[in-house]
């Protein structure tokens, strides 16, 4: 199943033009999206971290970098690391589309 979700990663980084980056770890999952900006030299990120038994609770960092400033939404459940990467896809479309709305901006200081 790794290899499958590895696949689908890949497919969407191509096709959405997002570097995206899944981890199974003992105790949660994470999923942390780039998106390069076109007329800019930083990205805009985010970080999506929940777990097996956090009743589909996520917390998402606008600043991987900058652990302080997060928001908690509740994505339903997920009862595998799939369903989460399924839900954190998703979610990196709807972020991409907003922040895609947005005018050009800073990420912060956790730019390169």
């Amino acid at each position: 199943m790794f290899q499958e979700i590895k696949d689908r990663l890949k497919k969407f980084e191509q096709d959405h033009e997002v570097y995206v980056d899944a981890q199974d770890a003992k105790s949660y999952w994470m999923a942390t999206a780039r998106i390069p900006r076109k007329q800019e030299s930083h990205h805009w990120a985010r970080r999506y971290i929940s777990g097996r038994n956090e009743e589909g609770n996520v917390l998402i960092f606008s600043d991987p970098d900058i652990m302080e400033t997060y928001s908690l939404e509740n994505w339903g459940t997920m009862k595998s690391f799939e369903d989460f990467v399924d839900k954190a896809l998703a979610a990196i479309l709807g972020d991409k589309e907003e922040s895609d709305q947005k005018p050009e901006g800073g990420c912060g200081t956790g730019c390169d």
